[in-house]
């Protein structure tokens, strides 16, 4: 049967693809998550859908542009720069891989990155950076820990002092614990940081904590800072990894080109 033929099966599974992947970054949204990953994701399958669903009509419509001069250079430069898009994404998620994977040595310092404070409770994504720090605090007893982030506009309490209650409940000492209270983004973070490391002479050699998708970035940060450190992942909230690792690439690329 005709509608069986194969160009319609790949239709239909790229249409699938489409609504699929827009579903997985639409998720977030509904528990007030909206980035430049989410938004660039839900477009990117929305587009996949609609191709899947129009592509005679676009195949026929690209064909009558091509058959111009400026045409075909619009269409073969617009096929370049998807390709560069594509090529570039993969060499970044392997790069952010590669760090995930890291593996750190004994360090003085732990630099615990801050995330999302739910009245005076840790969202779960700051549950799990208190849980990476605590398993590194636990097994390396000389390592100290300064947990950074502000308080927000909807946030009772400092990310930071959220981080120490959880600590110090779990067992951690409070005089291993360093507040950093004042910053409200990733380069404050790692910049007061630093400033408390020099205030308290705690040694050049730091750990970084943060999510997997975020290592890269915060690495990037702090070498340009001249901080000496390792980095080491906590677990991701795996649904919404998705809208956080595509947030990243363009992050990433933001970072290359400014001083942090």
């Amino acid at each position: 049967m005709r509608f069986l033929s194969i160009s319609n099966v790949l239709r239909l599974l790229f249409f699938l693809l489409g609504v699929y992947g827009f579903y997985v970054f639409f998720r977030p949204v509904l528990i007030g998550i909206i980035n430049f990953g989410n938004v660039v994701g839900m477009l990117f399958f929305i587009c996949t859908a609609s191709l899947a669903v129009f592509w005679p009509g676009f195949a026929r419509l690209v064909a009558v542009i091509a058959k111009k001069r400026f045409g075909k250079i619009f269409v073969i430069g617009v096929a370049f720069f998807l390709i560069a898009c594509f090529v570039w994404a993969t060499i970044l998620s392997v790069i952010m891989i590669r760090n995930i994977l890291r593996t750190p040595d004994q360090r003085s310092t732990v630099i615990v990155l801050g995330c999302r404070v739910n009245g005076e409770e840790p969202s779960l994504a700051l549950s799990r950076r208190i849980d990476a720090a605590i398993e590194y605090l636990e097994e390396y007893p000389k390592s100290v820990a300064i947990v950074s982030g502000g308080q927000g506009p909807d946030e009772d309490i400092s990310e930071a002092e959220a981080m120490r209650r959880r600590m110090v409940d779990r067992g951690i000492a409070p005089e291993r614990i360093i507040l950093e209270d004042r910053s409200t983004s990733t380069y404050e973070n790692l910049s007061f940081s630093k400033q408390i490391i020099e205030e308290n002479q705690l040694g050049e050699d730091t750990v970084i904590i943060t999510e997997g998708y975020h290592l890269t970035r915060a690495l990037h940060m702090a070498e340009s800072m001249g901080i000496d450190a390792q980095v080491l992942a906590s677990d991701s909230v795996r649904w919404l990894l998705p809208t956080f690792w595509v947030r990243e690439w363009f992050a990433i690329t933001a970072s290359y080109f400014s001083n942090g």
